[in-house]
């Protein structure tokens, strides 16, 4: 069974990208194994730490590569991709080979996958993490993104609630992730 790894890209416990990353495990059900990567003790990148890497950093990359695919959850601060994600993909972009700059690193090569829950369903930063993604030497899969966007009602209530269409393309989202998976199997 493939395993899935959903990376929330807020650390906003109960926060409407936390709810959507639960929501994303329960699309996948029971047809892939599914993972949520905890990193909020990730320190910050600084180059001269990277070897031996940090034991939390060490940790995430295990993770990460025991993963056949990555599936990134993430608010937009203000158009951007949030400063924590970003140090996050610092880390999981470093080579693991500290003779060679360009070697692969813990997420080099893995499938990954975007979704967002913000005002405007990220119609920035998903564009912008799925640059970072390719840049960092993922497989993207571009073609079924989905973005929530948060109505008034959720910012009174804090619930992420989705339209029909929103939930559909999550489902899209997931069975095109799945039957990648299943194609390189």
């Amino acid at each position: 069974m493939a395993k899935v790894l959903l990376i929330n890209g807020s650390l906003h416990t109960g926060g409407f990208n936390q709810q959507l990353t639960e929501k994303i495990a329960a699309l996948l059900g029971e047809r892939a194994e599914v993972s949520v990567l905890h990193w909020a003790d990730v320190p910050l990148y600084v180059q001269n730490q990277e070897f031996p890497a940090p034991p939390p950093v060490a940790r995430v990359r295990k993770e990460v590569q025991a993963a056949d695919a990555l599936w990134f959850v993430t608010p937009e601060y203000n158009h951007q991709i949030p400063g924590g994600l970003k140090n996050l993909t610092d880390w999981l972009s470093r080579s693991l080979d500290a003779t060679n700059p360009r070697g692969e690193s813990a997420i080099h090569g893995k499938l990954t996958t975007v979704s967002a829950a913000a005002a405007d369903g990220g119609s920035h930063v998903r564009p912008l993490l799925e640059d970072l993604l390719t840049f960092i030497r993922t497989q993207v899969l571009r073609e079924a993104a989905a973005g929530i966007a948060i109505k008034p009602a959720n910012w009174a209530s804090g619930t992420l609630e989705c339209s029909e269409a929103e939930e559909a393309a999550l489902k899209q989202q997931a069975t095109a992730l799945l039957a990648r998976l299943a194609a390189a199997g």
